[in-house]
């Protein structure tokens, strides 16, 4: 009898903290905010004076399943986040539709991530579903670097402070996604160069970094001393 007792106690025990868990990757992320939050695909935006309806899906190459939303109403702005978790994608789909409730009139919705946000919906324009773009992101810190190269094996790209406003103004601008289907194909991690020139085009910097399409962006910095590091990815 006291063996069956401890059976069943210990049931109840595994039966709590699987429980526990399985809530805590659900829901617990929230207590993160927007710092938890991930890109999303959009497939519809409706602003009404109550709620705010977004259709939307993971946009990832492997299944994920949708945990919830994050959101914030602050001058006349709702900015949202979505989450996402392999975890669940075995029993839920990547595809979700929210109705998010609004106490005043909102003039535009803006998806927002630990590292970046972009406008879905605006008042005079309507929706705005920009197009999903994997693979690297760069900005840097100083205002004497001119330019910004991503090379690897037979393609390359560039951005050069005078004609990417977003790395001019300090945020990160997105040099390539070729490299996600790269690493796709390959099935492996793909080694690229970023190289640092200035306006003479003298390299002042120049690092190797590995892509693997698993982590479906990677964000780096250009530092104002010289230094090229990876920032902590947007999941």
């Amino acid at each position: 009898m006291k063996a069956l007792k401890k059976i069943v106690i210990v049931l109840l025990a595994t039966a709590a903290i699987l429980t526990a868990v399985f809530l805590a990757g659900r829901y617990g992320w929230k207590l993160g905010g927007f710092r938890a939050c991930q890109s999303a695909g959009i497939s519809s935006v409706e602003v009404n004076e109550q709620s705010v309806y977004i259709t939307g899906f993971c946009p990832g190459l492997f299944p994920k399943g949708f945990c919830g939303y994050y959101a914030e109403e602050k001058d006349g702005k709702l900015y949202v986040g979505f989450r996402f978790s392999a975890v669940f994608g075995f029993f839920e789909t990547g595809d979700f539709i929210v109705t998010i409730p609004v106490k005043g009139k909102i003039s535009e919705v803006v998806v927002k991530t630990k590292m970046n946000e972009y406008s879905i919906w605006n008042a005079q324009t309507g929706p705005s579903f920009p197009s999903e773009r994997y693979g690297v992101y760069v900005k840097q810190e100083s205002k004497d670097e001119y330019s910004v190269t991503m090379s690897y094996t037979g393609l390359s790209g560039e951005a050069s402070s005078t004609d990417c406003t977003a790395m001019d103004s300090g945020e990160y601008c997105f040099m390539d996604n070729d490299i996600m289907i790269a690493s796709k194909e390959a099935n492996a991690p793909v080694p690229f160069t970023i190289t640092v020139k200035d306006a003479d085009g003298n390299v002042t910097a120049s690092k190797v970094f590995s892509f693997d399409a698993g982590m479906e962006k990677m964000y780096l910095t250009v530092t104002a001393d010289g230094r090229i590091v990876k920032d902590s990815k947007d999941e």
